[in-house]
């Protein structure tokens, strides 16, 4: 994990404890997913950060709550223009691997006998009942068994027996079977590209937790009778901005 748990942040943000859930992340696979652990890293540690200009803006005398919000908010704005850009670059590199890796997976095979050999082992599995083909078929996948399988599958389905559907899954089981490190690499990315795209509103979300807001007496009734609201860091830009305009005239 982080070099100390931050109990102000989310650990569902915390890059290592992110990345230890993707079962495929290691040694083979880590240069592949580089971007996006560059971008929980920065992306946790610019929370950490605003949560630290928080605590700094509380401590300085010269400011009322009001311009410790806005200061606050002020850096929280700087710090997260810079991890969105690697939020969004993690995101469109995984899903390019991705897209790529996939069609190798699905790529059409290229029978491995001759032939007239291809022929009879497909005339041989069309003469098998169903269920006995199909086993039969992802056994020879499993097996390793190469020529019979790219046999069966290096040509039409129904040479073989089996429908176009059916023929498209067992390709992508044999390319699993027979190229391994690219089908891990998939999986790696793919899992990466979920916490990327799936942690996104989670960011945004610990950011407006770390900025805050102002609590004030307002019209909103809680359940213990008492009058409370707040002032996030837009409304009071806005509010400042309706403050200011009079003194924008030109003298």
């Amino acid at each position: 994990m982080a070099d100390e748990i931050d109990i102000r942040v989310s650990l569902d943000l915390d890059p290592e404890a992110v990345f230890a859930t993707i079962e495929d992340y290691d040694d083979d696979t880590a240069s592949y997913l580089s971007p996006a652990k560059t971008a929980f890293y920065e992306a946790y540690s610019a929370l950490r950060a605003v949560h630290d200009a928080k605590a700094a803006a509380e401590e300085d005398p010269t400011l009322n709550d009001a311009g410790r919000l806005l200061k606050t908010d002020d850096y929280a704005n700087r710090r997260i223009m810079k991890v969105y850009p690697l939020w969004d670059a993690a995101s469109n590199s995984l899903t390019s691997k991705a897209e790529a890796w996939e069609k190798e997976l699905t790529k059409a095979v290229e029978s491995k006998a001759s032939q007239m050999i291809s022929g009879e082992i497909r005339a041989h599995f069309k003469s098998l009942k169903t269920g006995e083909r199909m086993t039969a078929i992802s056994q020879a996948i499993r097996d390793g068994d190469e020529l019979v399988a790219s046999a069966v599958l290096g040509g039409p389905g129904m040479l073989s027996g089996i429908t176009e559907e059916m023929r498209a899954v067992l390709v992508r089981e044999y390319h699993e079977q027979f190229n391994p490190g690219l089908a891990k690499r998939l999986r790696a990315v793919t899992a990466a590209r979920a916490q990327i795209d799936g942690k996104l509103g989670l960011l945004r979300r610990e950011l407006k937790k770390a900025v805050g807001t102002i609590k004030i007496k307002g019209p909103n009734f809680d359940l213990h009778g008492q009058y409370e609201g707040e002032i996030t860091p837009a409304q009071l830009r806005a509010k400042k901005g309706k403050s200011d305009a009079p003194f924008a005239v030109g003298l």
